[in-house]
């Protein structure tokens, strides 16, 4: 099916046999800038596995066209150093001489080089000549061979928050309260985690407590029931499954139930630390609590992020201690915690969609890739294929990793796939932008560019570069 896209130079990858083509497109389509060269600098490359019979040159050539490509469709004012935009010339130039060995003399100087382009590849030349004031791109129509993009994927240097608009395309109304926003926050990867922490949790509570120490067992016991309770609570809610006089009414009863530390008499530090826990839980319950109470049946009341308690703090100290003595007692205490993290990271989603806008700090940073086109974020919670989301998204934009430029781009997107990712714990959310303008789909081009010219620079620093074609 055709497909239009920018239309870098390409011509070098024309120039490829039939067979040499259809894994330089599978290259263009899946390699960064980064793997390419180092790609180069090994001779091999994993796209050509199963070909029984290659030779070094085919796949040097192979991969100096793509980079060609790949370099061509870079901007020319990026956000970086100096160097580093100077390291891509070096590149570009590299795998220039390389393609052209059997056309140009090996001591043909850069100016012979030029004019050279100028004649048979006056893409590569335009490009080198051309500034970031000059038309960008011409398009083409070509066949979208193995799926070549029409914008590059990569990761920004960024953080992004999401807030659900709906479901534009079917007639589902959502059922329940104001601050049912049709995400689901108790999705089947989120209940694992909180089924296998809570499972760890009482396995080692069994294990330090029930024979040694009942009645402290019975108490761990309570402590966890009250996590439970709040996240049937907290379900409740985000589904629409609850009222809110019913949801007000369950997390009064949860805060009135506090827990009785007699059977830890005289032992005082972990009476102390089963407290800041309790502290945690009952610190997300009042905050729920305060939600509804100040919710309006027309408007979710904005509420601040959950500040930090001290159990938020200690918590970096007996993870450090698990490395040294994995007591059961101790590994209890650390389940304990990410469950209840987790609850509160719940409610921070259902509570502060709209407030932590402005608190970029708080935003997630666990994104897969973004282009001109679109942008794929993960996220245990999960929203539905065809859902409208509003995306803001904070790049910095500094070429120096000792500074922070950053600026803010706000973002309609369409969800259009959604993935299972067992293997981290998340969703794979894939959307399309809606009608980005130019100066958005311009940031984010820089910005991704900028990004995968650093991270090749960096990795490149550490390699000794194989001049082929001096050889």
């Amino acid at each position: 099916m055709p497909g239009t896209h920018y239309d870098n130079d390409h011509s070098f990858i024309e120039e490829l046999p039939f067979h040499l083509k259809k894994i330089a497109h599978r290259i263009i389509r899946d390699d960064s800038l980064e793997t390419m060269i180092l790609s180069v600098d090994s001779q091999a490359s994993t796209h050509f596995k199963d070909m029984d019979k290659v030779s070094v040159d085919d796949i040097l050539k192979t991969l100096h066209a793509c980079l060609v490509a790949k370099i061509t469709f870079f901007d020319k004012q990026l956000y970086v150093l100096d160097n580093e935009m100077a390291f891509l010339y070096e590149q570009l130039y590299r795998s220039l001489r390389y393609l052209l060995a059997d056309r140009l003399d090996a001591e043909a100087s850069d100016d012979e080089l030029l004019d050279f382009l100028k004649q048979y590849y006056p893409k590569t030349h335009y490009w080198i000549h051309k500034t970031d004031t000059a038309d960008r791109y011409s398009l083409a129509i070509r066949s979208r061979r193995e799926n070549t993009r029409r914008f590059y994927r990569y990761t920004a240097n960024m953080t992004y928050h999401f807030v659900r608009l709906g479901a534009h395309e079917n007639a589902t109304e959502l059922q329940g309260d104001i601050y049912t926003s049709g995400i689901k926050h108790f999705t089947k990867i989120v209940n694992q985690k909180l089924d296998t922490l809570m499972d760890h949790y009482q396995k080692n509570i069994r294990e330090a407590l029930v024979d040694s120490h009942p009645e402290a067992y019975d108490l761990f016991t309570v402590v966890a029931e009250k996590n439970e309770y709040l996240r049937e609570v907290l379900n409740g809610i985000s589904v629409g499954r609850l009222s809110v006089e019913e949801s007000k009414r369950f997390l009064k009863a949860n805060l009135e139930s506090t827990l009785d530390f007699a059977s830890l008499k005289g032992n005082i530090r972990t009476e102390s630390i089963l407290r800041d826990f309790e502290e945690k839980v009952d610190h997300i319950g009042q905050s729920t609590l305060t939600l509804l109470e100040n919710s309006t049946p027309h408007k979710l009341y904005e509420g601040p992020v959950l500040e930090k308690v001290k159990i938020d703090y200690d918590i970096r100290d007996y993870v450090e201690k698990k490395k040294r003595n994995s007591s059961s007692l101790l590994m209890s205490f650390i389940n304990l915690y990410h469950y209840a993290a987790l609850l509160e990271k719940i409610y921070n989603n259902i509570s502060s969609s709209n407030y932590i806008i402005v608190f970029p700090e708080y935003w997630s940073a666990d994104s897969h890739d973004i282009s001109s086109g679109g942008f794929s974020f993960f996220t245990p919670f999960l929203v539905d294929i065809n859902d409208h989301l509003e995306l803001f998204f904070r790049f910095d934009l500094s070429a120096s990793d000792k500074t922070n430029d950053y600026e803010i781009v706000h973002q309609k997107a369409k969800v259009v796939r959604i993935d299972e990712k067992t293997d981290i714990g998340a969703y794979q959310i894939s959307c399309q932008f809606l009608h980005p303008d130019k100066n958005t789909m311009d940031l984010i081009r820089k910005a991704t560019q900028s990004k995968e010219l650093k991270d090749a620079f960096s990795n490149a620093e550490l390699i000794d570069t194989v001049d082929e074609y001096n050889q």
